[in-house]
């Protein structure tokens, strides 16, 4: 028989249920806010570095567009003279990025006459319908701002495998109607002139 409050060295339970439960509580939330913390993954053979929104594939962990804006603002600044000249920085999904996510499905819904052209679209060409809304000036201009003063410059935005949802879920209007909210992006930069 165990005595509450004292630590059994055959099982490791402890006769205070609570502070398990504490203790595990605490555990499971440093484990989280370590899994959490987004980073810049460079390709030192490759002239492309990914935008990681954490540490492990099996956490969800949205990125704001301000900690975007910091964690490639810090990586640029440290990041080494002799590594070959950037070409491309994978972002991911869209959906990590839940201000880039909404951007582009409200964005869809100021194109002229889009619920018509989205019903008209044949499934397998939905995504080069997105292409006009993912690559427009707005979003590259958002997505730009943490070069500004560094040696590169975005010059486009590449995606693949775009994603189409109700408005409903993923803009403020819309309705039932159809629109992009998830794609894999991928930012192209250039040295600065």
């Amino acid at each position: 028989m165990m005595r509450k409050g004292v630590l059994d060295g055959l099982t490791g339970r402890c006769g205070y249920p609570l502070v398990g439960g504490i203790v595990l509580l605490i555990l499971v939330t440093v484990v989280s806010v370590w899994a959490c913390s987004p980073f810049i993954e460079e390709h030192p053979d490759y002239a492309s570095a990914s935008f990681r929104a954490s540490t492990t594939a099996f956490e969800s962990c949205p990125v704001s567009e301000a900690t975007y804006q910091r964690v490639i603002r810090q990586w640029l600044q440290s990041r080494s003279s002799n590594l070959p000249v950037l070409q491309s920085l994978s972002l991911g999904r869209a959906v990590d990025f839940p201000w880039i996510s909404r951007h582009i499905a409200e964005s869809a819904l100021k194109v002229p006459r889009w619920k018509s052209l989205v019903a008209a679209t044949p499934r397998g060409r939905l995504d080069s319908l997105a292409g006009p809304v993912i690559q427009g000036l707005e979003l590259r201009t958002r997505l730009a701002v943490p070069f500004a003063g560094t040696e590169y410059e975005v010059v486009g935005i590449s995606y693949e495998k775009v994603l189409y949802g109700r408005a409903r879920d993923y803009a403020s209007h819309g309705g039932a109607t159809m629109v992009p909210f998830d794609a894999q992006l991928w930012l192209q930069l250039a040295p600065r002139r």
